[in-house]
């Protein structure tokens, strides 16, 4: 009987650990979407087409040359189409454009997202058929925005329960960048992958590396469901699953494998991956979803020419992963993104101090998986496909990485004390998103020079303004931060749930740990 109290305690309070974490997420997220004018992230417009498509009932339209020599026509109402004239103009502002219309007039319009697989689509498109016009589109980012949200708070709760010393919560933070929220908050897969990817990996690598002792229940869903979305989102999600597999299942008698495989839970979830991936796999041939499209050089480059651009480039790619909004174009100074870096970096550099053989060889596969895979795909087809990579495409698998390496380094023996105040340097360092989205929102509203006068960093004024006005996207993101900082700091204090914090300072100073109060934060996981 008092298991079963217990049990239902640990419940409630990770239901309300998880209702605090998505609230802070989720405004956040809001915050951008709201601020964000229409086609105001990266290729919002192409996704928002084809999303009103699928909606309506095109999920296969039939392949062809529709934009950039690839893609597909979908049919929907005129209001959603509006021509770029600030996109690749850095100087002018988002007024130039007029917002989306009420027109519900069926066009057929090209689309180079028009041969993804509908899944996400179907999700986020049906309030653009009924409201097809801005209300509409606010309408499929914040159902985007909202299932980010619920992933992110879902490995939030996950690492309160599992994470030994609580460092994986920097990594949360640490890879929860405002590029990460930007994507999220729009109408594109993008997003939607990276936070699946972050709470995949925040529970697989406990499933599979952790101590079997509790329910695995909790971890076995939240690795199920944001492996069954990564299998299908984008072209990408199974060079990830197979990349955590190659990671983590070996050896196997170093692992948990064997004694998931007597899971019945894991053993569904996983044949429900198996299936989705399969069926992605022939969605990619059969739809000629791999043809990214004609984005070549005027010229033909020699194996070497196109290594040495890709790699010159990558300080690019470095900052597009912390934040380089809108159209690649909102980009802060330096000091912004090397700080972000600089810490992450720290996080990797001691998952390789602290970590064995056996941990720099999982992180190794990892780092091999994010970055050198794609950079030799790159180079590889390079002629054939132009240049297409960018940062954000590289962000998944690496994100798997910083987690890692935080899991890692509080697993062999970093200090509570030095864990607790790397944490608080990631809750503070969190605060940034509101400079990223101020600045990115003068982007918007002003428009840049080359020399922005500080006078003219003014997020409130411009000759444009967001549907809801400027003032209510910095309160709700200034919101989500507090609540998430808050939540941060008080989860490394080991405050709000479960014994791992109190049972590493009883190790260290002797005391006898303290036992959690009634309701305290902690799922059945």
């Amino acid at each position: 009987m008092s298991d079963t109290v217990s049990a239902a305690t640990e419940r409630r309070g990770a239901l309300r650990l998880w209702a605090l974490a998505f609230a802070g997420f989720f405004l956040l997220i809001a915050a951008w979407s709201v601020a964000t004018p229409y086609d105001g992230a990266p290729d919002e417009q192409e996704h928002v087409i084809r999303a009103a498509g699928v909606a309506a009932g095109q999920f296969a339209p039939k392949p062809e040359v529709a934009k950039k020599g690839s893609g597909a026509f979908q049919t929907v109402p005129r209001g959603l189409v509006r021509d770029q004239c600030w996109q690749f103009n850095v100087q002018a502002n988002a007024g130039c454009a007029p917002s989306p219309g009420g027109d519900s007039t069926p066009v057929r319009v090209g689309t180079a997202a028009g041969r993804y697989h509908p899944a996400y689509y179907a999700a986020v498109g049906w309030p653009l058929v009924l409201r097809p016009g801005m209300s509409g589109v606010l309408g499929a980012r914040l159902i985007s925005g909202a299932f980010c949200a619920a992933l992110l708070a879902g490995a939030f709760v996950v690492i309160m329960r599992r994470s030994r010393r609580r460092l994986m919560m920097a990594a949360l933070l640490a890879v929860t960048t405002p590029m990460t929220v930007h994507l999220a908050s729009s109408v594109n897969p993008s997003g939607l992958e990276l936070a699946a990817a972050i709470a995949f990996f925040a529970a697989f690598i406990p499933l599979m590396l952790g101590e079997r002792t509790g329910s695995w229940r909790g971890l076995i869903f939240l690795a199920g469901i944001s492996g069954l979305l990564l299998s299908m989102l984008r072209q990408t999600g199974p060079l990830l699953l197979a990349t955590a597999f190659v990671a983590f299942a070996f050896p196997l008698r170093r692992g948990n494998l064997p004694a998931l495989i007597r899971q019945r839970a894991a053993v569904w979830w996983a044949a429900g991956i198996a299936v989705s991936t399969a069926v992605a796999a022939a969605w990619i041939v059969v739809m000629k979803a791999s043809d990214l499209g004609n984005y070549k050089f005027p010229m033909q480059l020699s194996p070497f020419q196109a290594s040495w651009l890709v790699a010159e480039r990558w300080g690019n790619f470095l900052e597009q992963m912390v934040g380089v909004a809108s159209y690649l174009d909102a980009r802060l100074p330096t000091p912004f993104y090397t700080t972000w870096q600089a810490a992450v970096f720290g996080l990797l550099f001691l998952g390789v101090v602290f970590g064995r053989l056996l941990d720099r060889w999982r992180l190794l596969v990892l780092l091999v998986g994010g970055a050198l895979v794609p950079t030799a795909m790159q180079v590889r087809y390079f002629n054939e496909t132009g240049y297409v990579m960018q940062g954000r495409y590289m962000m998944p698998i690496l994100a798997g990485a910083v987690l890692f390496a935080a899991y890692v380094a509080e697993d062999r023996g970093l200090d509570l004390a030095r864990c607790r105040a790397a944490t608080r340097l990631f809750v503070v360092l969190f605060s940034l998103h509101l400079v990223f989205l101020s600045y990115t929102m003068v982007r918007w509203q002003h428009g840049l020079r080359d020399f922005t006068p500080f006078r003219r960093f003014n997020p409130l004024a411009g000759e444009w303004h967001p549907v809801l006005g400027s003032l209510l996207p910095l309160v709700m993101a200034a919101a989500g931060i507090a609540v998430i900082g808050w939540l941060g700091w008080r989860a490394q204090r080991g405050l709000p749930g479960g014994p791992a914090a109190e049972a590493d300072q009883a190790s260290e100073t002797g005391a006898r740990p303290i036992a959690p109060a009634a309701g305290a934060f902690g799922p059945a996981s």
